[in-house]
């Protein structure tokens, strides 16, 4: 299935939410900076601590694309992801998550621009983003939950989120490959218990969802164990490595303050798995358990706005890219 352009009312919709969710964060931002007495530490942003920083958060996206990359093709047999292509879809997927309520999300946009480039029918694309975010949400609320234990009582929020998201993603992965693996057949395939007169209209609904169930239970099954780890590996050292970001702005460089920084991150990500905007509010209280306020709101500017100008860089640049290409493939 191959996409000529957004739609203006997608685009439209997208511009709306940005502008309303920077506005949040931003004024989120501030009122923090003024309630902890660090507003002047925004000054601080102005020295070269801030391009290390970005330095380091750029890694961490490249070795993010590598494992879009890797998960890909080893589902997708045959098909190759060029891994600058996997960089601008991983970074358009995580502009889409900053201006969304939850830091973990970007799902269709990049499920959108995947099935742009490869072909691949939209169905299959996002089954394969949400396995790939299946090990985003479970390795940061894992770890966020167990490292929450050593900050308690000020981390009870962090660790009751943690649980439950690890949890519910654990259980709804398990019960949409049990249902791609047992579909039922025959037109009237809906459960027993949808009554009658809503079995017309919600067997339609429920022949998506094991179209979908049916394609994340395949690409579930087509990869390797030994690659399974290999994407376990890379999913939590380009987290931690996000986390590593927040070293330049607390100018001590040992093992013990590394442990902080990435520490002060699995915190952050995993309670901002609340349905907040872009994370507001609950980015900043995880960082607060571990760190600093004068670090906790350089940090927060420099990952967040990041995701928003690398996203929004790559989307303008590699949806022209792909115009181009759909447009010589026509002709």
């Amino acid at each position: 299935m191959i996409y000529v352009g957004i739609d203006m009312q997608v685009e439209r919709k997208l511009g709306g939410g940005l502008i309303i969710t920077l506005i949040v964060v931003t004024l989120v931002i501030l009122a923090y900076s003024v309630i902890t007495s660090s507003l002047s530490s925004l000054l601080e942003l102005y020295s070269m601590d801030t391009p290390v920083s970005l330095l380091v958060i750029t890694l961490g996206w490249i070795i993010s694309a590598l494992r879009l990359k890797l998960l890909f093709e080893s589902s997708m047999k045959g098909i190759t992801l060029p891994l600058i292509d996997s960089l601008a879809i991983r970074l358009i997927g995580g502009l889409t998550a900053n201006i969304t309520p939850s830091s973990i999300g970007g799902e269709p946009g990049r499920a959108y621009y995947l099935s742009r480039r490869t072909g691949v029918d939209t169905v299959k694309s996002y089954a394969l983003v949400i396995y790939e975010v299946y090990y985003d949400v479970l390795a940061v609320n894992i770890i966020g939950a167990f490292l929450s234990v050593k900050y308690l009582p000020l981390s009870t929020p962090v660790l009751l989120v943690s649980l439950f998201m690890s949890f519910s993603w654990l259980s709804i992965s398990l019960k949409i490959v049990r249902a791609g693996r047992n579909m039922p057949s025959g037109p009237d395939a809906a459960p027993r218990w949808i009554p009658g007169f809503m079995r017309k209209h919600f067997n339609k609904l429920y022949a998506m969802y094991l179209d979908f169930a049916s394609s994340y239970s395949e690409m579930a099954s087509r990869i390797s164990l030994g690659k399974k780890a290999l994407l376990w590996l890379l999913t939590i050292l380009y987290h931690t490595i996000w986390g590593v970001a927040a070293l330049p702005f607390i100018h001590v460089f040992n093992v013990d303050a590394v442990v902080k920084v990435v520490e002060a991150y699995f915190i952050m990500q995993s309670f901002s798995s609340l349905p907040t905007p872009g994370g507001s509010g609950a980015a900043e209280y995880g960082l607060s358990i571990v760190l600093d306020p004068s670090v906790v709101v350089k940090y927060r500017v420099v990952y967040y706005y990041y995701g928003i100008v690398a996203g929004l860089i790559s989307l303008i640049i590699y949806d022209n890219k792909l115009r181009r290409w759909v447009s010589w493939v026509l002709h």
